[in-house]
């Protein structure tokens, strides 16, 4: 009984690391540091109005971030709530919550408070809080943690590159105005691990529900830059 037991484990695990697999192929597929606007961020190729614009944007899912954690939480126990709860008060630090980051990061590419508040937000901006919203809210377990996986797993690269550019290209050069950046090149090492780590040894339901949610996460990510970098492109025109 034992054995069986044990070997129904490792067919689990051998199962979902199939699984990890597929969701990993399609992180590398739409992997957000291909897009065209962290390209040209790269490149020192973004006007100042474009990463103003950016600034203002992507603090609407910065934000909204800790709120799906939350709710995710709600709807877990043991040590995976252990682990969101862990991720949420990160999140919310008292020495400087993650949106609070942001924003210095937007002041330090010259957007106030006010610009971030009064700027209507773009459909792809709406849709990327919508979906992460309806995925922690609505969707299983394990196809919500896929998807913080599939988002996750790619900020400790994004945030070097964002910090090299940000410094070479486009002025910034103080603790203050990186420190969002610099605090995620390490913290998302962790939790790209820890998200993992429970999907492989605990994620259960339907393979390609699993993988269809990650890339609607990964979808809506891209769909969020796809709308600044439009936008920039028609201000040029």
């Amino acid at each position: 009984m034992r054995l069986r037991r044990r070997g129904a484990q490792r067919k689990t695990i051998m199962s979902n690391a199939e699984m990890l697999a597929r969701v990993d192929a399609a992180i590398a597929e739409k992997n957000l540091l291909k897009h065209p606007f962290y390209q040209d961020w790269q490149a020192g190729k973004l006007s100042r109005e474009a990463l103003q614009l950016y600034a203002a944007q992507y603090y609407r899912h910065v934000e909204a971030f800790p709120k799906h954690l939350r709710v995710l939480a709600a709807r877990t126990e043991g040590p995976l709530q252990g682990l969101i709860r862990e991720n949420l008060a990160e999140e919310e630090s008292p020495t400087g919550s993650h949106p609070k980051l942001w924003r210095d990061f937007a002041a330090a590419v010259g957007v106030g408070e006010d610009d971030i508040t009064c700027c209507p937000s773009l459909p792809g901006t709406q849709a990327v809080v919508q979906k992460f919203r309806e995925i922690c809210g609505d969707r299983t377990v394990a196809e919500a943690v896929a998807a913080l996986y599939a988002y996750e797993s790619q900020v400790p690269e994004i945030a070097t590159t964002k910090i090299d550019g940000l410094k070479k290209f486009y002025g910034v050069q103080a603790a203050e105005g990186l420190a969002y950046f610099t605090v995620h090149e390490e913290a998302d090492k962790a939790h790209r691990a820890a998200w993992r780590g429970w999907l492989e040894e605990h994620a259960e339901g339907n393979e390609e529900d699993i993988l269809a949610t990650a890339n609607e996460a990964l979808d809506a990510l891209w769909g969020a830059l796809d709308a600044v970098h439009c936008e920039k492109q028609e201000v040029r025109m």
